[in-house]
């Protein structure tokens, strides 16, 4: 036999040697995941997500995936601030004694009353809470720090403490291409400061900026290219319509009612289902401007979904708010 098909005769030995191998120890993951037991009835189901129980559509599944992905990005104690200004009806006095639970509405929560110990003594160093004793127990306060770095944040929430006063702040701006980074700056600060974009070149706000407006632009030197008023109301637009088209309020009422109608089915699974339920909700919360209420439709499910947020209790909710990804 000569060299030529000598060799040729070692490779295809070699290659069945390789196949073989590597389908044995194919076999043998398989029988190691089945336990012990071939065919495809065997393996493990997966775990069912929320979106399948709740029949949502990939669509929807995106969306809630996109604003949970922006919420894991935020710093923890972002999100603690926000829950504890947003939801104070879970943040109880905490109770004199050895074993703390009643504020988490289930016995197996201890866990959170020492994630909560660490968050606490993690805030109290940064002076963004103050705990002090009274009658029932220790209470957890929000300082003015606190709450200068939450509306910072979420600036249209101050209207949540008081009526709107029904007029709009409105500023428009034309600037030469060639410093369009100004105009990208200028644009940036605004939005920052609680203003939305309804059109290009467009912002406007229901906050009463005109000062902080005004010291922004005088400080750029960009007064020739921007002009800022006040106004009643736009022609041809009512107050509900303006803030419909300047923030995604129609897409975040559709996914607070998607939450909404999950949520008994969520209950029932309990376990993992509710947790990423919880996660969902603070997710979509989060992306939540927090417009006046004169600003939101009458059909506007995010109050009712925050209330049966509430309802749930503190267990679990901590541990999505401390969670480092």
């Amino acid at each position: 036999m000569d060299g030529c098909r000598w060799r040729e005769i070692c490779s295809v030995e070699h290659i069945r040697s390789v196949v073989d191998c590597g389908m044995s120890l194919c076999y043998f993951k398989f029988r190691m995941v089945s336990g012990g037991r071939a065919g495809p009835q065997s393996l493990a189901k997966k775990p069912r997500s929320l979106a399948k129980l709740a029949g949502w559509n990939i669509e929807t599944t995106n969306k809630f995936e996109e604003h949970l992905l922006s919420f894991r990005a935020l710093p923890s104690y972002k999100k603690v601030l926000a829950s504890m200004i947003k939801f104070s009806e879970m943040y109880q006095p905490i109770r004199k004694g050895r074993f703390q639970v009643d504020i988490f509405d289930q016995t197996g929560a201890l866990n959170e009353e020492r994630r909560l110990r660490r968050a606490q003594i993690y805030m109290n160093k940064r002076d963004f809470i103050n705990t002090f004793d009274d009658l029932q127990g220790k209470r957890i306060v929000v300082t003015s720090r606190g709450h200068k770095i939450f509306y910072k944040d979420y600036p249209l929430a101050k209207l949540r403490k008081e009526s709107w006063d029904g007029n709009w702040t409105v500023v428009m701006y034309d600037f030469p291409e060639k410093i369009r980074g100004r105009r990208r700056y200028l644009r940036d600060k605004l939005m920052k400061l609680g203003f939305g974009c309804p059109q290009i070149s467009i912002l406007i706000s229901p906050l009463p900026l005109e000062e902080p407006v005004q010291k922004l632009v005088e400080g750029e030197k960009v007064e020739d290219f921007v002009w800022v008023l006040t106004c009643k109301r736009l022609w041809g637009l009512s107050d509900l319509e303006v803030a419909g088209r300047t923030w995604s309020i129609g897409e975040l009422n559709r996914l607070y009612g998607k939450l909404l109608e999950a949520l008994p089915r969520a209950k029932k699974e309990k376990g993992k289902i509710l947790e990423q339920w919880k996660a969902y909700f603070l997710a979509v919360n989060t992306a939540d401007p927090y417009l006046p209420f004169e600003l939101l439709p009458r059909d506007w499910v995010g109050t009712r979904c925050e209330k049966k947020f509430v309802k749930l209790g503190f267990g679990g909710s901590l541990r999505l708010l401390l969670r480092r990804y």
